[in-house]
């Protein structure tokens, strides 16, 4: 695919695609330029207790709590 179809994709085809097409790097690089800068940030978890707080905080969010 070359990358002025990618722009012309919404972020949910965009994302599909690279789920389909992990090596396209170009695809990539533009899903990651169209992310909302002001969405929430976590920190990578480094003990068992912060990987089980994220777990919850994901489950919140699939379940629509969040």
């Amino acid at each position: 695919m070359l990358p002025n179809l990618y722009e012309q994709m919404s972020f949910t085809e965009l994302r599909a695609y690279i789920v389909e097409n992990r090596e396209d790097i170009e695809a990539l690089r533009l899903l990651m330029s169209k992310r909302d800068p002001n969405s929430p940030k976590y920190p990578m978890p480094v003990t068992e207790a912060d990987m089980q707080a994220q777990i919850e905080i994901i489950r919140r969010k699939i379940n629509g709590e969040l």
